[in-house]
C-alpha cells in the first residue's frame, strides 16, 4: 500500500525537502504539492490524501484555522518554526508536530506513527501491534535508499566504529552509519540485548549457549563477562 502525501507550505524551501524524505521512503507517494491552504482544500475534496504535511503559518488561512474546517482530515503532520503552537496542535487530533529545519530521523519517528506494517505471514506481530503501540519494525538509511526491516528478520547487529552492520535472515549485510550503543537505544529492550562490545542479539534467534560463546545460524558470537550475567537474566524471564 502506498500512503498518499500532501505537502502544504508556503516556503518553496520547505516543500523541497519534504519531498526527498517521502521519496526515499517505498511506503509514500507525494499526491501533490501546495502553497497554501485554498489550493489544499480543493486537493482534499477531490482526492484521497492519507497524510497530509501542514505547515502552521500561512497567509491568509493558517494551517490550524484549515483544519477546523476539516469534517474528516486525513492524518496530519505538522511542520513549523513555531514551537508555541505544539500544545494547542494537538487539540485538532493530529498525529505528530515537526520544528523546522526538521531532521530525516525525526520526520521517520512521525511517519513510523502512522505506517504500521500489514503482513498476513507475521501474525504474532500484528497481535502484538493490537495491543501495543510500540512499532515492529525499523528503518535504516544506507546505499542512498531506506531500507526497512522488522525486528524479527534481524539475526544480529556487528558494530565496527561509527558503522554497524546488520545481518538478517536472508539478506546480505546492511552497512548502516551508525554507533551500536546509538542503535542499541532504538531497538525494543525485551527482543534484542548487547552480548560484546561489538554485538548486539535477537534473543529469538540464539540456537546455543555453550561458555562464552553463542551461536546463531551459522556465525558464533563471543559474550564478555560485562554482559553474560544480563543475557543469563533475559533468557530466563522469556524461558
Amino acid at each position: 500500500m502506498k500512503y498518499q502525501c500532501l505537502i502544504v507550505d508556503d516556503e518553496p524551501i520547505a516543500q523541497q525537502i519534504l519531498e526527498s524524505y517521502i521519496s526515499q521512503i517505498d511506503s509514500l507517494h507525494i499526491a501533490g504539492k501546495c502553497s497554501n491552504a485554498f489550493e489544499a482544500l480543493n486537493v482534499l475534496h477531490q482526492e484521497h490524501i492519507d497524510i497530509l504535511f501542514l505547515d502552521i503559518k500561512m497567509p491568509s488561512l493558517s494551517g490550524l484555522e484549515m483544519l477546523k474546517t476539516l469534517q474528516n482530515p486525513p492524518k496530519v503532520i505538522l511542520t513549523t518554526a513555531f514551537s508555541e503552537f505544539g500544545a494547542e496542535s494537538y487539540e485538532y487530533g493530529i498525529t505528530d508536530y515537526l520544528l523546522k529545519p526538521i531532521p530525516f530521523e525525526r520526520f521517520l519517528k512521525a511517519v513510523n506513527k502512522i505506517v504500521m506494517p500489514k503482513n498476513t505471514n507475521l501474525e504474532k506481530e500484528e497481535n502484538d501491534e493490537k495491543l501495543s503501540s510500540d512499532p515492529t519494525f525499523i528503518f535504516f538509511k544506507a546505499d542512498k535508499k531506506i531500507h526497512k526491516y522488522y525486528f524479527s528478520e534481524i539475526l544480529f547487529i556487528e558494530g565496527s566504529g561509527n558503522y554497524v552492520k546488520i545481518h538478517t535472515k536472508n539478506d546480505k549485510p546492511l552497512m548502516v552509519l551508525d554507533k551500536l550503543i546509538e542503535l542499541y537505544d532504538k531497538l525494543p529492550q525485551k527482543n534484542f540485548i548487547r552480548v560484546h562490545k561489538s554485538f548486539i542479539v535477537n534473543v529469538s534467534h540464539i540456537q546455543k549457549i555453550e561458555g562464552n560463546m553463542l551461536k546463531i545460524q551459522d556465525k558464533s558470537i563471543p559474550i564478555s563477562a560485562t554482559y553474560k550475567q544480563k543475557l543469563e537474566g533475559l533468557i530466563n524471564d522469556n524461558s
